[in-house]
């Protein structure tokens, strides 16, 4: 990667840099833009050129092997880049710090800084000790008065991510982020509306409400809030268009929030609500904390209240005993539910889950080709649901455009991404604003139409 003068090592001297490397969720996004605001404020500046960063940051995932693996082979690059650069801070944040914590330092000894994600906001003073001390810092803390919110550079746009929950007290047997992000916490509701406020004064249309159960949104919060009283301060807010919310844990989607999303005129009609399985026995075996018939009385409810509501899901397939017949009891479920869109996986044994070293998982090859029967399934469904939306108008929020091609894209209420092009030779739509398009045509990725 080339370098620039301002890149030089005497410049590094003068002026720390840092290079941000991302891995996992949208929580993780918003994190390092987090970790980023807090730096730029220390007087830091934004390098893409890791060789000339001061300081590296990689804020990683570990949800499943692959995550892992992912991270720990970028790590063995970027450690190389220690050699001869005594000044040069490797930081590793993020879910898998959390849970490997001293082991990343053993088997990497280049690396200086360890912080789990509740740690964010003590990044300077770990930097500092860290340069003061020149031995290997570890934090770990999840004993927080408050939930608290360091400051974000976000990259432009007309999309933003807030946090607004942290943690999960669930205790699905397959999942690590009780262990990596700790206890459910929640932020006051009047400080999220001025951060959003803010966020609309910059130019930001849309925001996307974060938190590992963001229906359990209220803990840690002034007695009382919910999170359908946040929906509706949100829908309140002037200038701001759009809003959407992620993940959601169906034993928490209640009544109250689903008439705040019927209610209110801003947050959009798609809801992604993890299902996992359609088998009740691989329900419990998840300790997902609900059956198959309760999930199905959210959907109805959600469904009565919101007619054209998008429903998307999670879906885990081989996990410990799952059966063939288990297995044809999630595809009647996606079936019958007719998701707009899934995130599929492989179950993922991850150390220091409940479920990790249980016996009965099915052959590689078994999970395999259930992985590609379910993800057929829902590839025809979304394509037909697609197809069922030509010669239908959307109405997205622009987010990008192409001059080149006089063309411009952005989402639909249901969270479908449309790109719509010109039938006249005028300007085109700027972001942040909406547009209306009349598609012309599909793919199982999204429309595409003239703008009308």
């Amino acid at each position: 990667m080339e370098k620039h003068a301002t890149d030089s090592p005497s410049s590094l001297q003068q002026t720390p840099s840092y290079h941000i490397r991302t891995f996992g969720c949208q929580m993780n996004v918003h994190d390092s833009e987090r970790m980023a605001g807090i730096l730029a404020e220390a007087g830091y500046r934004s390098t893409d050129d890791p060789e000339a960063a001061s300081l590296i940051i990689v804020n990683t995932c570990t949800v499943r092997d692959k995550a892992d693996q992912k991270a720990l082979s970028d790590l063995g690059r970027l450690r190389l880049l220690k050699k001869g650069e005594g000044e040069k801070i490797l930081a590793v944040t993020g879910c898998m710090a959390e849970r490997e914590q001293e082991r990343l330092h053993r088997i990497m000894p280049e690396i200086d800084l360890v912080a789990g994600p509740a740690q964010v906001r003590n990044l300077l003073p770990m930097i500092d000790r860290l340069r003061a001390e020149k031995r290997f810092q570890l934090g770990r803390d999840f004993d927080l008065p408050e939930m608290t919110t360091p400051p974000a550079i976000r990259p432009p746009g007309v999309t933003a991510l807030v946090t607004v929950q942290e943690g999960c007290d669930k205790s699905c047997s397959y999942c690590v982020v009780p262990r990596t992000r700790g206890p459910e916490r929640s932020r006051p509701i009047a400080s999220i509306v001025s951060e959003v406020r803010g966020l609309v004064s910059q130019g930001y249309r849309e925001v996307t409400l974060l938190g590992q159960n963001v229906n359990g949104y209220g803990k840690g919060a002034p007695e009382g809030e919910g999170f359908a009283d946040l929906l509706l301060a949100l829908d309140r807010v002037e200038g701001l268009l759009r809003i959407r919310f992620t993940t959601s844990h169906p034993s928490d989607l209640d009544l109250p929030t689903i008439g705040a999303m019927a209610r209110s005129s801003k947050v959009m009609p798609h809801l992604h609500l993890p299902v996992q399985s359609g088998s009740d026995r691989m329900l419990r075996l998840m300790e997902r904390g609900y059956t198959l018939e309760e999930y199905r009385e959210k959907i109805r409810h959600l469904r009565a209240a919101i007619p054209d509501v998008a429903l998307t899901t999670d879906l885990i397939v081989g996990f410990c005993e799952e059966s063939e017949e288990d297995f044809q009891r999630t595809l009647e479920a996606v079936r019958e539910f007719r998701f707009d869109g899934a995130f599929c996986f492989i179950y993922s044994p991850r150390p220091g889950t409940p479920a990790y070293g249980r016996e009965g998982l099915p052959d590689r090859s078994v999970s395999l080709d259930r992985f590609r029967r379910l993800d057929d399934l829902l590839t025809g469904m979304v394509l037909e649901k697609n197809r069922g939306r030509i010669g239908a108008t959307e109405e997205i929020l622009v987010e990008r455009t192409d001059e080149a091609s006089r063309t411009f894209s952005g989402r639909s209420p249901h969270f479908r991404t449309v790109r719509g092009r010109l039938s006249d030779p005028g300007p085109l739509p700027s972001p942040g604003e909406t547009a209306r398009v009349a598609v012309e045509s599909c793919t199982k990725a999204g429309l595409a139409g003239v703008r009308i």
